[in-house]
């Protein structure tokens, strides 16, 4: 393929070198800080609404408990000073891109007071990574009564209230239902780590650890669990699942969510003490006051070399980018493991970008998928090369699941840092059940 020829930047405002604006401290955005930070060519500026990153494919093991967040927390603003990049830490309130400007919008305390004005950030190139969200398709009663996993603040809010309806049932011997809406890796790893948090409350005899203190089940519209999935991944899930008792039904389209239960559109229900709504992905809502094009996943149309479809100057990767492989009919689907290799790949074009140098397009090459279920094992299917994917489980399955983090982290700390910090979480004691039953 012939090289994507590209236009020189202007100088960067503050440094005199060309400043990058990385929009989104995810996996993609966070690696894609600290593999240009300290360039001696280029000036980079991570923005994040948060002051820490957390890395999201851990979410459901937060909110059941399992881990312990602060564990895996890392402070963008020591990453700046550690990896040679500069913080700034607000909300994208949107683009001026004739001036080649980002907006953040004020900062405010918990009584509203502005407490810092909004901002402006030139920049010479803007990387858009804002991530996704799980959306609720207007389903009636989703916003009220059930729980998204699009952030920390969502895990922490379910624990909070699995805790507290796993006391309940302790209580009273009824067990608390728990109904997760979407079969994907979220809801099905979220349901297996959730059934092995319920042996934190049991009384430590014999027959208390046989009596049921929770119930799962979990809900799909497609015909069957995990769609995307092939045939082999999906039965090896569906009997890990059935070792769990946990409960998997297949082509149902909720209409409703109550405080009670979870009805579909045939008028079947089914009681929820909690409700999860894991159904899906689409681009974050701060994505349309970009003013760029998107689709009709709310993500923004990219090229082969990430650049948005009306800026030259804008590129987009991660969850918020919609980009189509050569000879696919369809976008990439939003993973960790594709923002961590469009991550690579803009750490690597975009020095030549700035030089005016043609790049080459960037190549998706799809490791397989992974996924954790806890007490009843890992399952997978990853690439071999040019030979039939193979399918894994048992120790080999655990290993390659932990690998993409174990990456991320050498990538986001560097490999002396990283490999330290690899260690700590090997032998962190909150790799069992890390609910608490008490204060402090």
């Amino acid at each position: 393929m012939m090289p994507i020829e590209t236009r020189t930047a202007t100088p960067g405002r503050a440094s005199g070198k060309p400043r990058v604006v990385i929009l989104g401290g995810g996996s993609g955005g966070l690696e894609l800080a600290a593999q240009l930070g300290g360039s001696k060519d280029l000036e980079i500026v991570l923005v994040d609404r948060e002051p820490s990153h957390l890395w999201k494919p851990r979410l459901h093991e937060f909110a059941a408990g399992t881990i312990s967040s602060s564990l895996a927390e890392l402070s963008f603003y020591l990453l700046g000073q550690l990896r040679g990049f500069r913080f700034e830490q607000g909300t994208v309130a949107g683009l001026d891109r004739e001036a080649r400007h980002v907006r953040l919008e004020p900062i405010r305390d918990r009584a509203g007071t502005v407490v810092a004005h909004e901002r402006e950030i030139a920049y010479d190139w803007c990387i858009v990574a804002l991530g996704g969200v799980v959306p609720d398709f207007d389903t009636q009663g989703v916003a009220e009564h059930a729980i998204r996993l699009d952030a920390k603040e969502d895990a922490d809010r379910f624990r909070e209230r699995f805790v507290a309806e796993m006391i309940e049932a302790r209580t009273t011997g009824r067990p608390a239902e728990v109904v997760i809406v979407g079969s994907g890796a979220t809801g099905t790893e979220l349901a297996a780590y959730l059934r092995r948090s319920e042996r934190a409350f049991f009384d430590q005899t014999d027959a208390d650890r046989r009596t049921k203190l929770l119930g799962i089940t979990i809900l799909e519209a497609a015909p069957e669990i995990m769609p995307g999935a092939d045939d082999g991944l999906r039965d090896k899930l569906v009997e890990r699942l059935g070792t769990l008792g946990i409960e998997v039904e297949t082509s149902v389209k909720v209409a409703s969510v109550t405080p009670s239960e979870v009805c579909d559109e045939r008028g079947k229900s089914w009681p929820a003490d909690l409700v999860v709504w894991a159904a899906g992905l689409v681009g974050a809502p701060r994505l349309t006051a970009l003013g760029l094009e998107t689709d009709e996943k709310g993500r923004i149309p990219v090229d082969a070399t990430l650049r948005s479809s009306v800026d030259e100057r804008v590129y987009v990767m991660g969850d918020a980018a919609a980009f189509v492989p050569k000879g696919a009919d369809k976008p990439l689907p939003p993973t960790a493991q594709a923002a961590s290799q469009q991550a690579s790949y803009l750490a690597a074009v975009l020095p030549l970008l700035v030089r005016g140098e043609p790049v080459e397009p960037f190549r998706y090459d799809d490791k397989g998928r992974i996924v954790s279920l806890a007490a009843a094992g890992t399952v997978g299917r990853i690439g071999v090369g040019a030979k039939d994917d193979l399918l894994i489980h048992g120790q080999f399955a655990t290993a390659a699941y932990h690998a993409l983090q174990r990456q991320h982290q050498w990538r986001v700390l560097g490999a002396l840092r990283g490999t330290v910090a690899i260690a700590a979480d090997m032998v962190s004691p909150a790799k069992g059940p890390a609910l608490k039953l008490h204060g402090g």
